[in-house]
């Protein structure tokens, strides 16, 4: 199966004082990317319940960052 998004580095979650409590939450960028792959998800399994054992095999493509060194860009290709 292929979910089709870009991934999203889980950043530190943030935290806001509300009155006597505390309340933790991530930032919007990290929150927008966990509900659209939870619709993707939710969407090609039809919210059917896995019965039985899980194997998973994740793989990431993305594209190659302006930071790289130019170096390190031909090793990669």
């Amino acid at each position: 199966m292929i979910l089709d998004i870009e991934p999203v580095e889980q950043a530190r979650p943030r935290a806001v004082r509300r009155g006597k409590r505390i309340g933790m939450h991530d930032p919007p960028k990290v929150s927008k990317f966990k509900r659209e792959l939870r619709m993707l998800a939710k969407k090609r399994f039809d919210d059917d319940p896995f019965d039985g054992e899980l194997s998973v095999e994740i793989k990431f493509y993305r594209p190659i960052q302006k930071s790289l060194s130019k170096v390190v860009v031909k090793e990669l290709v």
